[in-house]
């Protein structure tokens, strides 16, 4: 009897938190930044204790959005960029990434918010930061790599930041942005 109480606690203790974290996610797609706890609780359908109780302070929010990012990375990083050339690899990459951006605009716009309050979230954008670098190091040829200004205008053209900038300050569409990052990348290659 006492072990189903424990039991039926944790349960409802892990599906109070996965609601939270929900709520949390919804909240940052729908494009509010920094949803309050009361605003989380009520979506949630939890009191504002229990919200407290499973995240202390927001460090520990972040750390479980994180995990919604990863669960969105990791299926591009255990497939390899596809083509037969480094230009076909190019061309694969900025589709791959422009479905992965799409959907961690948003979170992405939220951390953004809050890098200046919160070390896991800086260490996270670093991190992020460096992966998009080695990933794009990874199948371009040495000769592009080495005209330093060539490489680390494809670093910017192709980062999530862009992409950001194109979808959310100049408002183009998804298919539109691509486009824009399309031509913007092609005319960096031919120049070099």
């Amino acid at each position: 009897m006492v072990v189903e109480q424990l039991d039926g606690r944790r349960d409802r203790g892990l599906r109070n938190k996965q609601l939270i974290v929900s709520a949390f996610l919804d909240f940052i797609r729908e494009g509010v930044v920094a949803p309050t706890a009361q605003e989380v609780s009520e979506r949630a359908g939890v009191g504002l204790r229990t919200v407290f109780r499973h995240f202390q302070d927001m460090e520990t929010l972040y750390r479980e959005m994180a995990h919604a990012v990863d669960a969105i990375i990791a299926p591009a990083l255990q497939s390899p960029i596809e083509g037969r050339t480094w230009q076909d690899k190019l061309q694969h990459a900025i589709e791959r990434r422009s479905a992965m951006f799409e959907q961690l605009m948003p979170i992405h716009v939220s951390t953004l918010a809050h890098l200046h309050t919160s070390p896991f979230l800086r260490q996270k954008h670093e991190k992020s930061v460096a992966l998009q670098r080695m990933l794009l190091q990874g199948f371009l040829p040495k000769k592009i790599q080495n005209k330093k200004a060539t490489f680390e205008a494809l670093d910017l053209v192709l980062s999530l930041d862009t992409w950001v900038r194109l979808r959310r300050d100049q408002g183009l569409t998804p298919e539109q942005a691509k486009k824009t990052v399309r031509q913007l990348v092609e005319r960096l290659v031919e120049g070099s």
